[in-house]
């Protein structure tokens, strides 16, 4: 087999794994492409996908999107990434192409949505035609889409309850909350749009059954989008009612800080008067000099608390 093909499996009754170029024309087939190994070009050109599709399924950078070319279906999805010392919200992309009892895939890295779905396929428990396993692609994907939202649910219901604990580390969890929603909300948006018009009726590949199904899966992204907005709206009054905490810290301190500074402004002005070096400055040549001028400057410091108390100021 190609280096470029990952795996490569008729559908039908008995399915097997086969050389993608023995595939027999009359059976439904699914053949998974690595885009990023030498010859997946060649090799998708040899099966008879015309070169603007090939160029559409191995393009560098996509945003789902659905389009009909050459009597076939091509469809981009994304999809969460679950591999090791990946970010999750860098979802994959995902290249499907149908054309007839065919359906095409193409990654640039492993899924786990698709090796869930060949999974069950080698099991015997698959979809026995190309849309059943569009279907369950989509499925697939909804799922693990559906599990990371859970995940993200929760983290803002925590920063919610702990909304009076560390200032530094809330502060960085939820700038990293309102990234991940903005990354995922960028790629989920779309394939809902993209989902919807595939399950528009416009196209001949689903039966009505199928289009349905099709249309169960753009509800759940649809749902997805707006738990999206709820979140990102919720960690947005997190993130306000953090600023106003510091907010009414740093207000706090800088009265308190004031309020010090007045106490001490009678002494510092009394201080400075008596530690100037001329001539004629009372209670120089007295030896009770010192401690009047002390007690005059507690009792300044003094008269002005009473009055702060009094005006409620302290």
């Amino acid at each position: 087999m190609s280096e470029s093909v990952v795996f490569a499996r008729t559908l039908s009754e008995g399915s097997k794994h086969t050389h993608f170029k023995d595939l027999p024309v009359a059976e439904p087939a699914w053949i998974h492409f690595d885009a990023l190994q030498i010859g997946v070009e060649a090799d998708l050109l040899g099966l008879g996908v015309t070169a603007p599709v090939v160029e559409r399924l191995l393009a560098s950078e996509t945003r789902p999107r659905l389009s009909q070319m050459d009597d076939g279906l091509l469809l981009i999805l994304r999809g969460i990434n679950l591999n090791l010392d990946q970010d999750p919200v860098d979802m994959i992309s995902l290249r499907i192409w149908v054309q007839g009892q065919l359906i095409i895939t193409v990654r640039r890295q492993p899924l786990a949505s698709i090796q869930e779905v060949r999974r069950q396929v080698e099991a015997g428990d698959g979809p026995k035609t190309v849309q059943g396993i569009l279907i369950h692609i989509l499925a697939a994907l909804a799922d693990r889409v559906s599990r990371y939202i859970d995940g993200l649910t929760e983290r803002v219901d925590a920063l919610e309850d702990a909304l009076e604990t560390s200032v530094d580390l809330f502060a960085l969890e939820i700038s990293d909350l309102r990234r991940q929603i903005a990354s995922l909300r960028r790629f989920i948006a779309p394939q809902r749009d993209a989902l919807f018009e595939l399950s528009s009726g416009k196209t001949q590949l689903l039966s009505g059954t199928e289009t349905d199904l099709v249309r169960d899966q753009a509800d759940r992204f649809t749902r997805y989008v707006e738990d999206l907005e709820l979140i990102r709206e919720r960690a947005s009054f997190v993130q306000e009612a953090l600023n106003h905490r510091l907010q009414d810290a740093q207000n706090k301190r800088g009265y308190l800080l004031s309020l010090v500074a007045g106490l001490f402004l009678p002494a510092t002005l009394i201080t400075g008067i008596f530690g100037m070096n001329v001539g004629g400055l009372p209670g120089v040549d007295s030896p009770a000099g010192f401690f009047w001028v002390v007690g005059s400057m507690f009792g300044l410091s003094l008269s002005i608390l009473l009055w702060f108390q009094m005006r409620r100021w302290w």
